[in-house]
């Protein structure tokens, strides 16, 4: 049986495409961090576990032998301004090490995850697709510099003779953020527990976990090497966002909207809070430019190259809740 590769099996992405892989009868070999507490879990299901980080090339090198695809997931997600060290290590010494092991293995192809906050967001009031600039990463955050210097070193590998393809996914939504805070703890959670007096105005595109993986499945087959494709769904404002999410829950959704730039004001704030409580900051200058980005997401792209196809979000709003109930 052909074996597929899922570094960052573990993750929100990561647990869905291995859950979808197994009930396609696909052989699984997830690479996860020494001591993960899901990797069990992962066993127990007919995966091949090997504890490896993707910092460790010889690891990597040993990972993907023998596989078909690798889908490479693997990142440290954060959106504090703080450089760290360990992010870059992981987002682009970590993807160049995945990178270069699957083309000297000679893998069918490697399918990576970069994000759609690699691209330019102006102007705002155009469509944005795979065409547009990705953004100098001298002027990016941490994360987002990460990122799109990640994307730079896959691309090195490709013109070394890596097959391999691009995928950018929106604002994910799903279940189990089990190694990041997203959009899920940080706001839908909140909703459910009845902690939003208000929320922030703006918005983003928000695409169900299940999609994004049918997306990614679908490029690894049906992609043309070296091309991105962007995996997105709908734009909501956040007051959208959880109206919809009330036919789920019942919960009130807030009818106060914050305006950005008044938030704005109050992130110092919240950093200097942080410092002092030794905790992450309430809301960090990239959480709200993200809700500024832009509106027009086009996946016309994945649609005609993937037959991609997006309608989990009702389905994805629901496994939140139930998580949420499963959690109380």
């Amino acid at each position: 049986m052909p074996i597929d590769v899922i570094t960052g099996a573990t993750g929100q992405v990561g647990l869905e495409l291995t859950e979808t892989l197994l009930a396609r009868g696909q052989g699984v070999r997830a690479v996860v961090l020494p001591g993960d507490p899901h990797a069990a879990d992962l066993a127990a299901q007919g995966v091949e576990v090997i504890e490896a980080d993707v910092r460790d090339p010889e690891a990597m090198a040993k990972a993907v032998q023998g596989t078909r695809h690798v889908f490479h997931l693997a990142a440290i997600v954060d959106t504090t301004p703080t450089h760290d060290l360990r992010m870059w290590q992981v987002n682009v010494e970590g993807a160049r090490n995945v990178a270069r092991a699957a083309r000297e293995a000679g893998v069918e192809r490697l399918v990576y995850f970069s994000s759609i906050v690699v691209f330019e967001q102006d102007p705002l009031d155009r469509p944005l697709d795979e065409r547009r600039p990705r953004v100098p990463p001298a002027v990016a955050g941490p994360y987002v510099r990460t990122k799109i210097v990640g994307e730079q070193v896959v691309r090195e590998q490709i013109e070394r003779g890596l097959d391999a393809v691009i995928v950018h996914p929106t604002v994910v939504i799903g279940p189990n953020e089990t190694h990041h805070v997203g959009v899920v703890q940080s706001l839908l959670f909140a909703y459910f527990d009845g902690k939003l007096p208000a929320v922030f105005a703006g918005g983003f595109n928000a695409v169900a976990a299940s999609d994004v993986v049918l997306g990614a499945l679908a490029a690894a087959h049906e992609g043309h090497p070296g091309e991105s494709y962007i995996l997105g769904g709908q734009w909501h404002s956040i007051v959208e966002l959880l109206r919809r999410t009330k036919k789920v829950s019942g919960a009130t959704v807030p009818r106060v909207a914050i305006p950005i730039p008044l938030a704005r004001m109050g992130v110092p704030l919240a950093q200097a809070f942080a410092r002092v409580t030794g905790t992450k900051p309430a809301v960090t200058p990239e959480d709200l430019n993200q809700l500024v980005g832009n509106p027009h997401i086009n996946c016309a792209k994945a649609e005609r190259d993937l037959g991609y196809r997006p309608r989990g979000l009702d389905a994805a709003l629901q496994a939140v809740h139930r998580q949420w109930l499963s959690q109380r």
